[in-house]
């Protein structure tokens, strides 16, 4: 597994810093609305990326979760290729991810493998084990990582006492099944430069939600393996699919960034509709 990890993750994790610091501060999002609850007795303070996602949530409902920021008591860090959640073991944690990307992913007992889905700084991993006995995928770090750790069980006694926060956990699950369906179009019905593009636009489009994503361009340390994993296609057709993309002057990927250069063209090639991104419209 650590052999697939990048050798540039260092240098995509730092210009994934440089791009957060750029994410628009709470306070400056005019909500009008405290989203850090009534209780301030917790360690830690809310991940910035994700009480970012938390505000908007906040400003399309007209109201917030009460009890999030209570539940962050630890965060740890954890090294390129090391498993957060392992599939099968028991369900006893939620993670938050506060700096880095992971990925979430099954094993087939062949050695192959699928990625279901990747987190970047904001996501949260492992919702499903708020209702299942074992995990049902493993979460893996692609670069370094820190992540806000909280137990599921609290998480289930929060959310049974505070019917916001139980909202906002359907909608957060609401927005993976979304990004799981569309995967799963991808890899029954589309090419694979159409995959390949889609891909892409998402992995953009989801970092400027998060505000991650300037002027067409992102920090992004996953690999050739990483990507076919994810889009059913071997690195091999992977690289060549960059390559066309790179050619035809769709997509520029060097030095873990990812450049897209004609937007317009490659939405239409990978006939892109972020509609099933559009989490205000799953918020309301």
């Amino acid at each position: 597994m650590e052999s697939e990890m990048p050798r540039n993750a260092d240098r995509a994790f730092r210009a994934e810093a440089n791009l957060r610091s750029q994410v628009p501060k709470p306070d400056s999002l005019e909500t009008g609305l405290d989203i850090s609850g009534v209780r301030h007795s917790s360690v830690l303070p809310l991940p910035e990326a994700f009480r970012y996602k938390l505000e908007r949530y906040a400003r399309l409902r007209g109201r917030a979760p009460k009890s999030m920021d209570a539940l962050l008591k630890s965060s740890r860090g954890f090294e390129p290729g090391v498993q957060l959640l392992c599939q099968g073991e028991r369900a006893g944690q939620v993670f938050i991810v506060k700096q880095g990307w992971t990925f979430t992913s099954c094993s087939q007992p062949n050695g192959t493998r699928q990625i279901h889905n990747v987190q970047i700084p904001g996501d949260v991993a492992g919702l499903q084990n708020l209702l299942m006995p074992f995990t049902l995928c493993d979460l893996t770090a692609i670069t370094r990582v820190e992540a806000c750790e909280i137990g599921a069980d609290c998480l289930a006694e929060a959310a049974a006492t505070d019917p916001e926060l139980a909202h906002f956990l359907l909608w957060l699950l609401a927005c993976e099944i979304a990004v799981a369906g569309e995967r799963l179009i991808g890899v029954g019905r589309r090419t694979a430069i159409e995959r390949t593009a889609h891909f892409i636009l998402e992995l953009a489009a989801r970092l400027k939600l998060a505000g991650l994503e300037t002027e067409n361009a992102f920090a992004c340390p996953m690999t050739q393996h990483l990507f076919g994993d994810s889009l059913g296609l071997t690195s091999v057709h992977v690289n060549r699919m960059m390559r066309e993309l790179r050619t035809a002057g769709l997509v520029h990927h060097q030095c873990g960034w990812l450049r897209v250069l004609d937007r317009e063209r490659l939405a239409r090639m990978a006939m892109f509709d972020s509609a099933y991104l559009d989490y205000p419209a799953l918020a309301g």
